[in-house]
């Protein structure tokens, strides 16, 4: 597989190194002196995309329209626009606020969770989130993806509450409270590095350059593949 990684910030340069370290070629870096208008798709078989919100969506834009498949990471931006771009292009493209197998996994236990626990009223949902103090969007992507598992279940109920703290060099931390009187259930994942960001979205490349698609998809269909 032969990448372009657009973005060569902290998250692009842990792209590379696992494109490196799982046998891929990098037929590119598309950084902020680069324009996307100049970029030649021959020999790209996918872009892996870290940048920042301001910046991503014109990024996703011009490399779809020279059909180029997009694996995009980046949060706190118009994605739905990307994605009606993709349907309308039909060219690959997958967007996920966090790349983490173990995220995916606590989606789905967040699911259950919410469903079980709805019938007991007394348990109350929250949401707390920790991530590093250059992380501009809060809540995160996460946290609103699993505060939305959770709600499934809930048909009516108070939206999940999200605490969000922006400090230190915490790669990415989230903690599921089910709160009852006389009890508690939780959640919670740690992300130990950005590595685990990078390795994900770079399997969910190999995927997507495979699988055939024709327009949007999203981690959950790459996610359901490997878990059958």
């Amino acid at each position: 597989m032969k990448a372009l990684v657009v973005g060569y910030g902290k998250m692009g340069r842990e792209v590379e190194a696992v494109l490196l370290k799982r046998g891929h070629g990098v037929r590119g870096r598309l950084t902020r002196r680069d324009r996307v208008e100049d970029v030649d798709p021959t020999g790209i078989d996918v872009a892996i995309e870290f940048t920042e919100p301001e910046e991503a969506y014109g990024l996703v834009i011009g490399l779809l329209a020279k059909k180029v498949p997009v694996v995009s990471g980046t949060t706190g931006w118009d994605v739905v626009k990307a994605i009606r771009a993709a349907d309308a292009l039909q060219v690959p493209f997958l967007h996920a606020p966090n790349f983490s197998i173990g995220v995916a996994a606590m989606r789905r236990a967040a699911t259950v969770l919410g469903g079980v626990l709805a019938r007991f009223r007394e348990f109350e949902p929250a949401l707390v989130e920790r991530h590093h103090s250059a992380k501009k969007d809060a809540p995160s992507g996460t946290a609103k993806a699993l505060a939305a598992a959770v709600e499934v279940g809930r048909h009516g109920m108070p939206p999940v509450p999200i605490v969000s703290l922006r400090h230190g060099g915490q790669p990415g931390e989230h903690l599921l409270v089910f709160e009852g009187p006389d009890e508690a259930v939780e959640l919670v994942h740690r992300a130990r590095s950005r590595g685990i960001f990078a390795a994900g979205a770079v399997q969910a490349a190999e995927w997507l350059v495979t699988s055939g698609a024709t327009g949007s998809v999203t981690f959950d269909d790459f996610f359901d593949r490997r878990v059958r």
